[in-house]
């Protein structure tokens, strides 16, 4: 079950990302612009042969390989690491989607494409969001259970007995 969870969710954030970059780059044309909620997000259609924020724009084939490691120790192991946790789970499987959506666009393209610009930080994709935001809640899981488990180890001081009187 677990495993069908971490597909699902994982395959969800991999056709968004596909059908949206699809419609961006049917729909626009490479450096055009178009407003999508007033001056905050607009769309604008870029070629990024680089990781994120366009850095390291001549690492492609590093990057399909990162990818593709990515993509095989989520598939791999994603499961055994979350073992009944839902929220490390789906953080998982938004990660393994978005890496499998922008590995496509490397293998077909040799680019990713990426439209969404919200003017104050580089432009973007749904795949983008699916690592950001998986990240984000492995991270958050990760956490809330080191925290549980501090909660429920009993401190490994000496015994509080009381000693009686000689």
């Amino acid at each position: 079950m677990r495993r069908f969870f971490l597909y699902t969710v994982g395959l969800l954030v991999l056709a968004a990302d596909q059908l949206t970059k699809f419609a961006a780059a049917t729909r626009l044309l490479v450096g055009q612009s178009r407003p999508l909620w007033g001056s905050y997000v607009s769309l604008a259609l870029q070629r990024n042969t680089g990781a994120a924020f366009g850095l390291f724009p001549a690492a492609n084939i590093a990057l399909i390989a990162l990818a593709a490691l990515t993509i095989v120790f989520i598939t791999v192991w994603g499961t055994r690491i979350a073992k009944s946790n839902n929220l490390l789970t789906a953080g998982l499987g938004m990660a393994l989607g978005g890496a499998a959506g922008n590995l496509i666009d490397r293998l077909r393209l040799g680019y990713v494409i990426d439209f969404i610009d919200l003017h104050f930080w580089p432009v973007f994709n749904v795949a983008d969001i699916g690592i950001t935001c998986g990240a984000i809640l492995v991270v958050i899981a990760l956490l809330l259970n080191a925290r549980t488990k501090q909660r429920n180890t009993s401190p490994q001081g000496p015994s509080s007995t009381t000693s009686s009187p000689k």
